[in-house]
């Protein structure tokens, strides 16, 4: 009786934290984190910014990849110049799943750590 309560709990511990994760990690592209400051990619806040744009890693990494010179610019002036965190979600959500996968495994190429939570 007792293991039986034990498992019950625990289940229900498991399928909270899920449903904790779903509901507050998922995002509409992904997490990119380096040097213990971690942010969603596309997000307008000013650590993001100095990150990826004051830092030139975000044109160095989109220059690494094969997506078109049209999003690869795109992704930078909504990222770096114009910033809209809303532009990035729909450029982001408008590739391929495997030119969405080249984009973040060519952010892990330049030391950045990838949390990625499909919705």
């Amino acid at each position: 009786m007792k293991g039986a309560k034990k498992m019950k709990k625990l289940l229900i511990t498991v399928i909270t934290l899920l449903s904790l994760t779903f509901i507050l990690g998922c995002s509409d592209t992904f997490l990119v984190t380096k040097d213990g400051k971690s942010y969603f990619f596309g997000k307008t806040r000013e650590g993001l910014y100095k990150l990826l744009c004051e830092s030139g890693d975000l044109s160095k990494i989109l220059n690494d990849t094969h997506l078109s010179q049209d999003v690869k610019d795109n992704l930078y002036k909504y990222n770096c110049t114009q910033r809209s965190g809303e532009k990035v979600k729909e450029i982001y959500a408008s590739l391929m799943p495997e030119q969405r996968r080249e984009l973040r495994f060519s952010f892990q190429l330049h030391g950045y750590d990838i949390n990625h939570m499909a919705c």
